[in-house]
């Protein structure tokens, strides 16, 4: 049975190659900030699952992360009331080209489509992942 997800006609290999080519466009701009999170990385020597589902909110620091072996990738946001405004978001230098940002994004939207949330999408890479996945693009605004 064909995924209802898949726009007749699309070619995954072709999103895997846009969502690369979209993590190297915008690379993270700074580093990522292990200070103050609840959630900066395996313990060493602890191999940490890359699935969506290991994405957290860190609402203290205002963004989700994924933990990544020794880093974390990050997506920054702000909350009003039930909207959320996704604002920027990095992966470790090293990761790019790995499909990190794509799994990040997507344990970013499904988190926010469980909680109901209202979507701004005014990170590049997030704004072009919701237009890329109908099952989250109805959740945006603006």
């Amino acid at each position: 049975m064909p995924d209802p997800r898949e726009k007749p006609g699309s070619d995954p290999k072709a999103d895997s190659r846009l969502d690369s080519a979209l993590e190297d466009s915008f690379p993270a701009s700074d580093p990522v900030s292990f200070e103050h999170s609840d959630h900066a990385g395996a313990p060493p020597g602890h191999k940490t699952p890359d699935r969506p589902r290991d994405v957290v909110d860190n609402p203290s620091q205002n963004r989700f992360e994924l933990a990544l072996e020794d880093s974390v990738a990050v997506a920054y946001y702000r909350r009003d009331g039930n909207r959320l405004t996704l604002l920027h978001t990095e992966v470790p230098q090293e990761l790019s080209g790995r499909g990190i940002g794509t799994r990040l994004a997507d344990g970013v939207f499904q988190i926010l489509r469980a909680e109901g949330v209202r979507v701004v999408a005014k990170c590049p890479f997030m704004a072009a992942y919701a237009s890329r996945h109908p099952e989250f693009s109805g959740m945006l605004e603006g």
